[in-house]
């Protein structure tokens, strides 16, 4: 890695689908102010992602990864 800085990953697994869109703007700022700076998204998501077979519904992953990046945490899907 010559002329970059190295870079420790630190957060863990973060379930957006299984809490209220209304505190999802909170839970980046609490995880900002713990110096978080990757979480993995979607564990346990896949009955919400596919609700009947062969429908699928990625609105909500969609807008949580974009809160994520803006927010400078990376998303490791799950």
């Amino acid at each position: 890695m010559a002329g970059q800085q190295a870079r420790i990953w630190y957060g863990g697994d973060y379930n957006p689908d299984q809490w209220p869109e209304d505190v999802w703007d909170e839970d980046v700022r609490l995880m900002k102010k713990a110096g978080v700076n990757l979480v993995s998204v979607g564990i346990f998501s896949w009955a919400r992602i596919e609700p009947r077979e062969g429908v699928f519904d990625f609105d909500w992953l969609d807008r949580i990864i974009d809160k994520l990046g803006k927010a400078g945490i990376a998303v490791d899907l799950a």
